[in-house]
């Protein structure tokens, strides 16, 4: 075979060769075989173009459809992430650094945060708060003192303890009151608020100027604080049943002829007036106005009259029933004979929880037995 013959041969060869390498190339490689489309606008694509432009159109005038989901899931990460950064900050405001202020006290009023539990009872950072900064307000306001000096910290502090513990005992008197379903409405709310205010001739203009001026509250703000009060002496007279047996005991007593004189030095728990006899003289001409109301009641007896049946009274937080007798009356004065109950079990009750351990405080505030109490308390 000549050069000429075996060069042809092999150039047949290294092209069956390539040839076979293709093939499998083009099995690997299926893209391979598509014909690429014509650039060129005809009648026969014409149809096939458009259909691709307008394709491309829409992806540029409705791009969120095309990435709705990714979106969507940047979205709830980025409020995730803000959710958590608020709450984290707030925590450290609120139960690390103890901020009132007033952004602070009204997320207090939106979110249900809680400052304590008591026997099982959530308290509302927002009860917390609307006492203590009423506490605040006054003496920065009205007699014009700092938190700042180190016993104006001491102030503050006892201040905090103060308010927390009638906030925990507010909630625990909530508790007490849904067990033995006890409840107050609107209408006892806003009869004991208009009581109040004849009492001192006001109008109610002139109370929501004197709460937002002495206290920083508002109407709203003064309603819930008398809400509690209602509730906890509704409370306190349901469930105390030894001082109900008392002062029927005493009741019974009188109507038998014992000495009212003898019966309130033995058994009256008003340490001013049992020492006398429960004897107790009011001047009138000071126009001395009694919140207790009881000068206005025994004034409507006659001379010598003991009341028909024991009354009830709230002195300094403290609750009563009463049984008195009117001795004197005249212009100048008023004197009357009076033996008070004291009601303690609701007292004695919370005074338990507390030191059995039932309350957890989410806060950190001295507690009493840690702290003085400030000049003039």
């Amino acid at each position: 075979m000549t050069m000429t013959g075996r060069k042809i041969n092999d150039e047949a060869a290294e092209n069956s060769r390539l040839g076979k390498l293709k093939t499998k190339l083009d099995a690997k490689l299926p893209s391979h075989k598509k014909e690429l489309k014509s650039l060129r606008i005809t009648n026969d694509n014409i149809k096939e173009h458009r259909v691709d432009i307008l394709a491309k159109g829409r992806k540029l005038k409705y791009p969120i459809q095309y990435s709705k989901r990714r979106l969507i899931a940047i979205s709830l990460l980025v409020v995730i992430v803000a959710i958590t950064a608020f709450s984290v900050w707030l925590n450290i405001a609120l139960y690390k650094q103890q901020q009132t202020g007033d952004f602070f006290f009204s997320v207090t009023k939106v979110l249900p945060l809680n400052v304590a539990k008591v026997d099982g009872t959530s308290v509302r950072y927002e009860d917390y708060l609307r006492r203590l900064r009423a506490d605040v307000h006054y003496y920065l306001n009205r007699e014009q003192r700092s938190f700042n000096s180190e016993e104006g910290k001491r102030e503050l502090d006892y201040r905090k303890r103060i308010n927390l513990d009638v906030a925990e005992k507010a909630a625990y008197v909530h508790k007490l009151a849904k067990e033995n379903s006890i409840s107050v409405n609107r209408e006892q709310i806003d009869e004991e608020i208009k009581q109040m205010r004849e009492a001192d001739g006001a109008t109610e203009e002139d109370l929501i100027n004197t709460l937002e001026l002495y206290y920083g509250w508002s109407l709203a703000d003064f309603q819930v604080t008398v809400e509690d009060q209602l509730l906890e002496r509704a409370v306190a007279y349901t469930i105390d049943d030894e001082a109900k047996a008392k002062i029927e005991d005493i009741e019974r007593r009188l109507e038998a002829g014992e000495d009212f004189a003898a019966l309130a030095a033995q058994l009256s728990d008003d340490d001013s007036s049992k020492q006398n006899g429960g004897v107790v003289t009011v001047n009138l001409e000071d126009n001395a106005r009694d919140p207790s109301g009881i000068v206005d009641i025994v004034s409507e007896l006659k001379i010598g009259e003991t009341m028909s049946e024991p009354g009830r009274v709230q002195i300094d937080n403290t609750n009563y029933y009463y049984i008195a007798r009117l001795d004197k009356l005249s212009e100048e004065s008023i004197s009357y004979s009076i033996i008070m109950v004291r009601l303690d079990k609701l007292n004695n009750m919370f005074a338990q929880v507390q030191n059995d351990g039932q309350i957890e405080e989410y806060i950190e505030v001295p507690s009493l037995s840690n702290l003085t109490t400030p000049a003039g308390q």
